[in-house]
Order: C-alpha cells, then structure tokens, then sequence
C-alpha cells in the first residue's frame, strides 16, 4: 500500500474513533454537569428535611404550650376545691 491509501485509512479510522469515543474533556465536563446536578438535588433535600424538622419544632412547642396550659388550668381547678373544702371545714367547726 502506498503512503496515500495508508493516510486514508488512519483518517477514516480516526473519524470512527472519535464518532464513536468522547475524548476526556467532553466526559469530564459532562461528569462535572452529572455532580452538579446531584448537588444540586442534595441541597434540595437538605432544605426539605431543614424545613420539616422546623414545622416539627412548631408542632412540638404548640403541643408543650397546650400541655402547659392545661396542666395550669388543672391546678387552678384544685386550688379552687381546696379552697372551698377548707371553707366548708371551717363552716363545720363554727356550727359545733
């Protein structure tokens, strides 16, 4: 074969490679836009779950709150039957 059809050959060869084979700056730049979309869908559920686990602590304050509130309404409720026991204890020993 001579040096022209040789030429040929290596330039036919060298279209195929490269049609059918990335070189490695097209595959690292497409691995850098891969990372940068998982990163990007990492921070998206970082901010989700930061965002659920504020409701939660909402949810949980809201909840101590009531809880508090009751527990006070309660105490107020017994007092006022001591109150009035003691008043009825006191009325029993005037009428003796």
């Amino acid at each position: 074969m001579n040096q022209r059809v040789v030429d040929v050959v290596l330039a036919t060869a060298e279209e195929e490679f490269l049609e059918n084979n990335k070189d490695a700056t097209t595959f690292a730049a497409e691995l850098a836009l891969f990372a940068s979309a998982l990163t990007t869908a990492a921070d998206l559920i970082a901010t989700l779950s930061a965002a659920i686990a504020l409701r939660q602590i909402y949810i949980d304050q809201i909840q101590e709150q009531k809880d508090q509130e009751k527990q006070e309404s309660q105490m107020k409720d017994i007092q006022d039957q001591l109150t009035s026991l003691k008043k009825e204890i006191k009325a029993l020993r005037g009428k003796k």
